[in-house]
C-alpha cells in the first residue's frame, strides 16, 4: 500500500517600503509651510517698515537741526530792532550787521560848514572789517545810531532817524556823508554798520525759503518777494503763524523771536518750537 506524502506548501508574503505622502500629510505640510512663509514675509515687512520709519525720522531731525542752527546763527547777528514779522507770521525779515562799535560823542565836530562828519571811535578798527561797504559805490553801507523803529532801518539814510551813509573808514573813526548839527541821542554811544540789504525766511509751499541779501527797496514783501531764494527745508507743515516776536524790546533788553514748525518725511513728523534771543541792547 502506497503512502502518499503531501509536503506542506509554504507561501512567502513580501512587504515593500511605502514611499510619498498621504493626502493628510501633504495638506498638513502645506499648511505648516504656509504659516512659516507668512511669518517670514511679515517679519520682512515689519523690518523694512521699521528701517524706513527710522530713516524718515533721522531725515526729519536733520532738517530740523539745520534750521535751528541757521536761526541761531543769523538772528543774533542782525541789526537791533530790524527783525520783523511779515504777513500772517509766515516770514521773518531782518538786516545782517557788519560791525558794532562805540563812539565818542564829545569829540564830534558839529558844524554847518561841514558836508560830512567824522565819528571818532573808542577803539581802533580794521578797515578790512568793512571792506564789503566799498565794493559798489552805488550801494554804500549805512550807519545807525540808536535805532528806535524797525521800519526806519529799511528806509535808508535819514538824519532825523540817525541813520547815515558811510563814506570812509579811518584807523579809529568813521566818516559819514551827512553833516551832523547836534549830538545823536543814544544811551549807550553805540553805532551799527550794515549793508543796504535785507534777508528773510519764509515758510510757504511746504518749504522754508531763505532769501539772502536783497536790496532794502525790495523789503517788506514777504512770500511775494521775487528775489532769488534757496530752500532750507522741505515737507513742512503747521498752522500759522510760524514766526512771532515776543516783544520788540528796547536798547537795554532783548527781543524774543519764537517759531514753531513741523517737518514731514514719509510717515514721520517732527514738530519743534524754538526761541531765539536777539540782543537789542548791544
Amino acid at each position: 500500500m502506497l503512502k502518499q506524502t503531501i509536503a506542506p506548501m509554504l507561501t512567502t508574503k513580501q512587504t515593500r517600503p511605502s514611499f510619498g505622502f498621504t493626502l493628510i500629510e501633504m495638506v498638513v505640510s502645506m499648511v505648516i509651510i504656509g504659516i512659516i512663509s507668512i511669518g517670514l514675509i511679515n517679519y520682512g515687512v515689519i523690518s523694512s517698515t521699521l528701517y524706513m520709519d527710522s530713516k524718515y525720522r533721522l531725515s526729519a531731525l536733520e532738517e530740523a537741526r539745520f534750521l535751528l542752527a541757521r536761526f541761531g546763527r543769523e538772528l543774533p547777528n542782525s541789526v537791533p530792532m530790524s527783525p520783523r514779522i511779515l504777513g500772517e507770521g509766515e516770514c521773518i525779515e531782518y538786516i545782517p550787521m557788519l560791525y558794532v562799535g562805540e563812539f565818542l560823542p564829545d569829540q564830534l565836530d558839529l558844524s554847518v560848514q561841514h558836508t560830512e562828519t567824522v565819528i571818532p571811535l573808542t577803539h581802533p578798527i580794521r578797515a578790512s572789517l568793512l571792506a564789503k561797504c566799498f565794493i559798489d559805490a552805488k550801494q554804500p553801507c549805512l550807519v545807525s545810531i540808536y535805532p528806535r523803529k524797525s521800519q526806519e532801518l529799511y528806509l535808508g539814510a535819514n538824519v532825523d532817524n540817525q541813520i547815515y551813509t558811510l563814506k570812509s573808514v579811518g584807523n579809529q573813526s568813521l566818516t559819514v556823508d551827512e553833516s551832523m548839527l547836534r549830538r545823536p541821542l543814544t544811551p549807550s554811544n553805540r553805532l551799527f554798520v550794515y549793508q543796504p540789504f535785507a534777508r528773510q525766511m519764509c515758510a510757504t509751499a511746504q518749504q522754508m525759503r531763505y532769501y539772502p541779501n536783497y536790496p532794502l527797496k525790495e523789503a517788506g514783501q514777504g512770500v511775494v518777494n521775487t528775489e532769488e531764494w534757496t530752500p532750507f527745508a522741505k515737507q513742512l507743515s503747521g498752522s500759522q503763524p510760524v514766526f512771532s516776536l515776543g516783544f520788540n524790546g528796547t536798547y537795554s533788553s532783548t527781543a524774543s523771536m519764537k517759531f514753531s514748525l513741523k517737518v514731514n518725511q514719509g510717515t514721520e513728523t517732527v514738530e519743534f518750537m524754538q526761541n531765539a534771543q536777539i540782543l537789542n541792547g548791544q
